[in-house]
Parts: C-alpha cells; sequence; structure tokens
C-alpha cells in the first residue's frame, strides 16, 4: 500500500498526525540567515515537547534530552528555501524546459548554445523530442523491473536513523542493489546479444525517452501528492500547494517493502545514466568499425584463454570510454555501499515532491548524459573529440584519484553513523577499497548525545566527499573539450547545488549542536579543501 510507513507519532494515547499547517505560520526571524536564504515557519513547541514523547525519542535514538527536544523541533520545523512558493513554481516550470533547451542544443546546434528565443530552434528539435510508444515502453518497463528486482530479489536488511516524526522509531530497509545491478547487466548482454532489445536502442531513442521520463516525473509528483493528502499521511506542511509539491508531501513512501525515497534515488537515475553512457559506447564502436571497413580496413580479432574467447577489438573512442567508466564507478558505488543511504539527510529527512521526484527519475539521468551524449554526436558527425595520450591519462588519474576519496569517505561517514547505531553489516561487494572503515577514529562526542566524526577523510575537511565528487564531475566536462558548455551543465549545477546544501547544513549543525559544532569547526577548519577553503 502507498505511503504505508506514514504512520504519523506515538504518543500515550496512540497516533497522530505531526503535520499542523495551521500552527506552523509565523515566522522566525532568528531561525533564517541572509546567506542561506532560509526561512523558518516554526510550529508551537508545546505541540512537540510532551514528556512522554521526549522520553520515548531519547531512549530509541540515544540522544540526551536535549538531544531529544531538538530533534522533535527541526524534524517538525518547515524551512521555506529556493525562494520560497514563488522560486519553487519557477525551478519546476524552469527545469523540464532547460533539459529540453539543452538537449536540442546538443541534438541540432552541434553543442553550441543557440538563442532559446528563436522560434526555428525549437521547431527543428521539438519533433526529436515527442514521445513514442516504444519510447514509453522502454522507460516504463524499465521502471517497472526496478521495482520488481528492489522487491524479490535477496539482499541485507538495515535499519535507518531514528525516525521522530515515528517517535524514534527505525524502518528496515532491504539493500539488495548488488544483486538487481548485476542481473541488469546479465539481462542488457542477452537482450543485445540476442538482438532483442539493441542497447544501442536507447541512444537512438534518447529524446522521446526524455521526454517520457520528464512527463513521468511530474504525474509522480502530484499523484504522490494527491495521495498524501487524501490518505492524511502528510508531514510537515506549509500549506503552500506549490512549495508542499516541490518538497514533498509525505516522509516514508514504500509500496510493499519498497521505499520510493530510497529506490528511485539509487536505482533509476544513476542506472539509466549507465546504460546511457553504454548505448553510446557501443554505438561508437559500431560506427567506427564501419568506416574502417568502408576503407578497407579489417578489425583486429583479440583472443583471451587460448582461442576461447574472441572478440573484435574495441573501436570506441578513449573519451566515450572515459564516460563509460566514470558512470560505472558511479552506480556500481551506490548498488555496493546501498547500506549506507538509509542513513543519509535524503532517506532520514527530506520528503519524496518534486525535488527529489523530477530530478531522480527524469533531471540525472538525462542531464548528467550531455558529456556522452555531445561525444557521441561529434563522433557521428565524423569529428570525433581527440586528445593527447598524456591529457588522457590525466583525466583518467584524476577521475580514479576522486573516485577513490569520493567513495572511502562516504564509507567511512557512513559506517562510523552504523557502528554508532549498531546497525553496522560487513559488506564484500566489489570493490571494497582500502581505508573504507575506520577503526576507533577521532570524534566529537555533544551535548545532543550524537558523535561527531573528525577522524580519516573527515578531520582533513568537514566536506571532503563533496570536493572528491565536484573534481569527477569537472573531469566528465574536461574529457569533452572546450568546444561547448553544454558538457559543463552538470558541473555548474553541481556546484551550485553543493553551495546551498553547505549552506544549509551548517545552519542545521548550529542549531542542532551549538557550540559542539563550533568545537567541530575548530578541529577540522576548511569545508572543501585544506589550508585552501
Amino acid at each position: 500500500m502507498l505511503l504505508q510507513s506514514e504512520r504519523g507519532s506515538w504518543r500515550a494515547g496512540g497516533l497522530r498526525n505531526r503535520s499542523r499547517p495551521s500552527q506552523c505560520r509565523a515566522l522566525s526571524p532568528a531561525d533564517s540567515t541572509p546567506s542561506t536564504s532560509v526561512h523558518s515557519i516554526s510550529s508551537t513547541s508545546s505541540e512537540f515537547s510532551s514528556d512522554d514523547e521526549i522520553v520515548t525519542t531519547t531512549i530509541k535514538t540515544g540522544t540526551t534530552v536535549e538531544g531529544a527536544r531538538k530533534e522533535i523541533a527541526c524534524d517538525s520545523k518547515i524551512i521555506y528555501e529556493f525562494g520560497g512558493p514563488m522560486g519553487v513554481s519557477a525551478l519546476m516550470v524552469g527545469f523540464p524546459i532547460l533539459m529540453s533547451y539543452l538537449y536540442i542544443c546538443l541534438a541540432v546546434n552541434h553543442g553550441h548554445l543557440g538563442n532559446p528565443l528563436q522560434r526555428e530552434l525549437w521547431k527543428q528539435g521539438l519533433p526529436g523530442m515527442i514521445p513514442t510508444s516504444r519510447a514509453t515502453f522502454i522507460y516504463l518497463s524499465f521502471t517497472v523491473f526496478q521495482y520488481v528486482t528492489a522487491a524479490t530479489l535477496p539482499g541485507i536488511k538495515v535499519m535507518g536513523l531514528p525516525v521522530p516524526s515515528l517517535g524514534g522509531r527505525r524502518l528496515e530497509y532491504l539493500c539488495n542493489g548488488v544483486a538487481t545491478w548485476y542481473v541488469d547487466l546479465i539481462l542488457a548482454a542477452v537482450l543485445h546479444k540476442s538482438g532483442w532489445f539493441p542497447i544501442t536502442t536507447v541512444v537512438d531513442e534518447i529524446g522521446p525517452i526524455m521526454t517520457v521520463a520528464m512527463l513521468w516525473g511530474i504525474i509522480v509528483t502530484i499523484g504522490t501528492y494527491v495521495v498524501g493528502r487524501v490518505l492524511g499521511r502528510t508531514h510537515r506542511m506549509s500549506g503552500s500547494i506549490p512549495y508542499d509539491l516541490f518538497m514533498g508531501a509525505v516522509l516514508n513512501p514504500r509500496i510493499g517493502n519498497v521505499d520510493l525515497k530510497m529506490w528511485s534515488e539509487i536505482r533509476i537515475p544513476w542506472k539509466i545514466l549507465f546504460f546511457v553512457s553504454l548505448s553510446a559506447a557501443v554505438k561508437d564502436h559500431e560506427i567506427n568499425t564501419a568506416r574502417d571497413l568502408q576503407t578497407g580496413v579489417v578489425p583486429e580479432v583479440w583472443s583471451f584463454l587460448g582461442g576461447v574467447i574472441e572478440m573484435n577489438e574495441i573501436k570506441t573512442s578513449a573519451p566515450l570510454l572515459f564516460m563509460l567508466l566514470a558512470h560505472c564507478l558511479y552506480v556500481n558505488a551506490c548498488m555496493k555501499g546501498e547500506e549506507c543511504i538509509p542513513t543519509t539527510w535524503d532517506i532520514f529527512y527530506e520528503k519524496w515532491g518534486f525535488m527529489l521526484i523530477f530530478w531522480n527519475l527524469a533531471g540525472v539521468p538525462f542531464s548528467y548524459c550531455y558529456s556522452t551524449l555531445y561525444l557521441l554526436n561529434r563522433s557521428i558527425a565524423n569529428d570525433p573529440v581527440r586528445h593527447s595520450k598524456i591529457y588522457t591519462a590525466s583525466l583518467f588519474f584524476l577521475l580514479l584519484t576522486a573516485y577513490y576519496i569520493w567513495d572511502t569517505a562516504n564509507s567511512q561517514k557512513n559506517r562510523f553513523r552504523m557502528q554508532q547505531r549498531g546497525t553496522f553489516v560487513k559488506r564484500y561487494a566489489f570493490p571494497q577499497l582500502p581505508w573504507g572503515t575506520l577503526h576507533n577514529p577521532s570524534y566529537i562526542k555533544t551535548k545532543h548525545g550524537n558523535k561527531l566524526l573528525t577522524g580519516g577523510w573527515w578531520g582533513v575537511a568537514r566536506k571532503i566527499h563533496y570536493t572528491a565528487d565536484l573534481f569527477m564531475a569537472l573531469s566528465w566536462g574536461l574529457i569533452t573539450g572546450f568546444d561547448s558548455y553544454i558538457p559543463y551543465f552538470y558541473v555548474a549545477f553541481f556546484t551550485a547545488v553543493l553551495i546551498h546544501r553547505v549552506g544549509r547544513d551548517h545552519v542545521h549543525c548550529k542549531e542542532k549542536y551549538g557550540s559542539d559544532f563550533d568545537e567541530y569547526c575548530r578541529q577540522v577548519p576548511y569545508t572543501f579543501i585544506p589550508f585552501v577553503f
């Protein structure tokens, strides 16, 4: 049943819904800072601070009484971000238009930014984005398949963080991403090899599939909001329909044993992104092989295991192989480290609205692939992007180094958190990188009851994982050269997102931990890069 985990808050008298929009109107100046453009609408404190609830939350979360009060207050506070209702309305309208515009520039304008007010640009590009029955079947069948495998394949079960709106109860998450990932790869190989579904179909139909994804993201956003309101499972509502559509109406939406928020964040975007790059790489290989044959060049045959396995020489360009590796590393990391996801901020705090739904179902897979599409279009035009061996090798080194820091930093943080909660499960999914788990690291014990990690990568910089992530994003642009701005959209957009998130996190942590957070900042003074920033 949809939204079945939204049960309100446990009290001595039973269950109650924590969302009371009519009591969340008074703007509190103390909870806003100009630097982050965040405005807080605070609920009446007496509504959420009964002694029995605080005691229950303290026991279940392991925090102090003061910490429990802050957890409850934070969970019930409505925060206006992104410019409030007007700002999020602009984003909900603007994102689909921006995605369409950039795709059209890639498809018909050779990757150069065209005049968005020029009718001819849209006239040439829009026909290539019209949804088709084939594109609809491809996207929705993939989505349904991902749900079925998420619900049925074996995996480990981990407990999330205590949810204040559920009285400190922890939700269970089935983490079978590795199994679903390997099933996806095997099935894709079988479908391609058999000719039933050549993998190049993905990139051939990329425009219509993107439009279907955007429409589906909008439909799911509206549907989730309506169902949440009808069933009375809403949480932390502002009373503004546009704002609640954007931020979400429900916190833990589920169908069966699948948490839709985590599923949409992990299973859909990164897998589609990988298959787009795989499709483009195979397409490039076929194009280059065909050109060689036309000039009389016969592809070299590679032989393995004494001739048991033979394959034609891979003719995919180095830049497209780079993008395939980059996206493979990312999706594989999400699958092998899925047990760390339930303790992240998105799962614990963020609601399931347009911000997460649209961006995961459409935004990530079809805007983070611009570098791949640009490289393939250049190849199709017989003008492939080429770099020197030193330049290419340097970018591979940058990618792999940044990936190592990103992977191990995230592992250190989330495994430390799981160890403190008693939910840590040792995994052996490939690859398990050295220094991914810290033993007896340094930390600060806060009055709140939580511990702030200061060991490992987290003693180097407070947001070291963001730094590594940004360098990976930068490498995705650099591999395309400097003839188009569009491949750099990802790193530019991601930088803006992280700057906003870091500012929001700082305000939240300062409010939550007080002087302990000041001490944490003293011990770890740098945000992104040690001795620089």
